[in-house]
């Protein structure tokens, strides 16, 4: 092989792979520099291992531009170098902020510049050293006054930027026991951050703590605009008025600050100062917007003070475009509220005059009010209005008529505002709406064409919940149909719906329709505990009830010991009361001897009238054994025997038992 040829190979080869060599030529010029890099490095550091560290830590001093002599600087590189490494790390006993030699306060106000750049990159950090200067010896006191402001001013601002409010707190503590106190400088600047970065709690903290100096007096307007918000937001409405009334002195509150009040006074339903911050509003011809104006008469409707709303009203007109749809629906809610319905209707007349356009909103508290006022067919003939006018029906107002025909007992016509639903695909049916016209079929004994509305809600892919399924059950009671309220209440738990006292005490009205007693006493027993509900009193009442009505008072007696057990033997008067009535009533007064005999085992308490009644209707019936049982029973709760009972018992045929009389 030639030269010639050998030349070409190499050549192609090394065309094939040029980008490979070019990387390695790269790496290799890199490897190079580090090595000549790091020498120098190394004959660097020979003469001075603590010049960078010194170097840097002059950098961060605002003082004068060398220190008093050769040793302090020395000094104070050491401290720098050993505060970079951290505390623990020193290699020796003495610390890096020693002042035993003299470093304090000769550097301290290195010290303090070191703080302060640290604030601007690690608030921890800062923290840290400003920490550590106090333990080793740092003296507040001897700190340059504007040296100490600046340290203070920028190290609290850094820990609330930081979220640190409880350092914060600490650190201000220091400046008012260790320097020159606080100003009103710095508590102005930490209420403006608090209130910027939502800390609204912190900042009254804040002020709280700075009152305690007596002779700190706060006179920056922001500052009382600050604190008046925090106790609108953490809702310190009791402090309010007297930050206001600060503001007030410190100069004129701003709209945004009358705004405040204007909203404490809503919250507050005070409308007198409501109407008081608008007239002083104007009087010091500060702006008052829409929103102000709003909510004012929005305090005064919700005052039953609808007249009053309506002379606000009167007064906003006069502004142009100050009074818009909003204002003129919150007034006709207040009328619809006090019933006042044809001033609803003149207020809609005169919202057109004023060329505002009513709005769904507007329509829908006419709805609701004749709804409420029992004037179905006036509810009817505003949809009517609603659709001359071509403003938009929605699920809620067709669902707001049908609860007004359910109302009514007009089931027909509820259910034909449903099918125009069905019809117009752009409003389906919701949950609401087939809530109630379930509920309406139900009451109205047509329980089948109940169970087709809940197939349709079904198909829409709408769960029923428990109020539903309640409607539903109850509707099985008149019939009696205990089948299909099992399917009912098994289709309850498997949709996952945690049944209530109220669905248990439905069931126990259809087993007793169903003389199922045995049914309603195993449920009483076991479905409460096995989905978490804790049965009511009243549910062994309903009970109980159903089985004095039957006549069957043993089981009664189960069920009162039942209701003993779950409240632990604390069932209260009332229940014994209606017990001892019920028992009275039906005649059961073996029952009812019975039961006063389990409350003195158990401690229960019941009322001495109670008791006597239940005596005096056994003697009046000729119980006379059950009416002596019952008179022991009174002894021993210690309750005295009327003379005249007493005399009855006595002249009986069985005669006293011993101890009466």
């Amino acid at each position: 092989m030639d030269l010639s040829s050998v030349s070409n190979m190499v050549t192609k080869v090394a065309y094939a792979m040029r980008f490979e060599l070019s990387c390695a030529l790269i790496f290799l010029a890199l490897w190079l520099f580090g090595v000549f890099a790091g020498i120098n490095k190394k004959r660097a550091q020979k003469p001075s291992a603590a010049a960078p560290h010194k170097k840097a830590y002059l950098n961060n001093y605002s003082g004068p531009s060398s220190l008093s002599s050769d040793h302090t600087e020395a000094k104070v590189a050491k401290a720098a170098a050993a505060h970079q490494r951290g505390p623990g790390r020193s290699g020796g006993t003495s610390s890096p902020w020693q002042s035993s030699e003299g470093l304090f306060p000769v550097a301290s106000t290195a010290v303090v510049a070191n703080i302060l750049q640290l604030s601007r990159t690690s608030t921890h950090q800062a923290l840290g050293a400003y920490q550590e200067a106090l333990q080793q010896g740092l003296k507040l006191q001897e700190l340059p006054n504007s040296d100490c402001r600046n340290l203070f001013v920028t190290l609290v601002t850094s820990l609330l930027r930081a979220g640190m409010a409880c350092e914060a707190m600490t650190v201000l503590k220091d400046l008012r026991n260790l320097g020159p106190g606080l100003n009103v400088s710095l508590f102005s600047s930490v209420a403006k951050l608090c209130t910027s970065k939502h800390l609204f709690s912190e900042c009254l903290g804040f002020y709280d703590f700075a009152v305690q100096d007596p002779d700190l007096v706060i006179t920056d307007r922001n500052a009382w605009s600050c604190l008046l918000f925090c106790a609108i937001e953490t809702r310190a409405y009791k402090r309010c008025g007297f930050f206001f009334d600060q503001l007030k002195e410190c100069g004129l509150p701003s709209s945004k600050d009358h705004g405040h009040m204007i909203r404490l006074a809503s919250i507050n339903c005070d409308w007198r100062l409501a109407l008081e911050l608008l007239d002083s509003m104007h009087a010091q011809a500060v702006d008052v917007d829409s929103v102000m104006y709003n909510t004012a008469l929005a305090t005064c409707v919700n005052a039953d003070q609808v007249d009053k709303a309506f002379t606000l009203l009167t007064e906003m007109e006069k502004t142009a475009g100050v009074a818009d749809v909003i204002t003129y629906n919150t007034l006709m809610k207040g009328y619809a509220k006090a019933g006042r319905m044809e001033q609803c209707f003149e207020l809609r007349e005169h919202m057109l005059r004023q060329r505002i356009c009513p709005s769904q909103v507007t329509y829908g508290i006419l709805l609701d009010g004749c709804i409420n006022d029992n004037q179905v067919e006036r509810a009817a003939g505003v949809v009517e209005l609603m659709q001359r006018e071509g403003c938009l029906m929605n699920t809620v107002l067709f669902t707001t008529l049908i609860k007004g025909f359910a109302r009514a007992s007009q089931v027909d016509k509820a259910m034909g505002i449903y099918e125009q639903m069905r019809a117009d695909h752009s409003m389906a049916p919701d949950l609401i709406t087939y809530s109630i016209l379930i509920k309406a079929n139900c009451d109205s004994g047509r329980l089948e064409e109940a169970l087709k509305l809940l197939q349709s809600m079904l198909d829409l892919g709408l769960n029923p919940d428990e109020v539903v399924f309640n409607n539903l059950l109850a509707g099985c009671v008149p019939n009696g149909n205990g089948e299909l309220a099992k399917r009912l209440y098994s289709d309850l738990v498997a949709s996952g719906i945690k049944p209530s006292n109220a669905t248990f005490s439905i069931l126990i009205r259809i087993y007793e329709k169903c003389k199922q007693l045995d049914e309603a006493v195993r449920l009483l027993i076991e479905e409460p505990s096995l989905h978490g509900v804790v049965p009511e009193q009243r549910l062994f009442l309903q009970l109980f009830q159903c089985c004095i009505r039957e006549r069957q008072g043993r089981r009664g007696i189960e069920v009162y010991e039942m209701m003993l057990r779950q409240s632990n033997n604390v069932v209260s008067a009332a229940s014994h009361s209606t017990i001892m009535r019920t028992c009275a009533k039906l005649n059961m007064f073996e029952t009812a001897a019975e039961i006063l005999a389990s409350a003195l085992k158990n401690k229960a308490r019941i009322d001495a009238q109670d008791v006597s009644m239940l005596l005096e209707a056994a003697i009046k019936k000729k119980k006379m054994q059950h009416a002596h049982s019952i008179a022991s029973a009174m002894e021993q709760f210690g309750y005295a025997i009327q003379p005249g009972l007493l005399a009855q018992l006595n002249r009986s045929s069985i005669g006293s038992p011993a101890g009466l009389g």
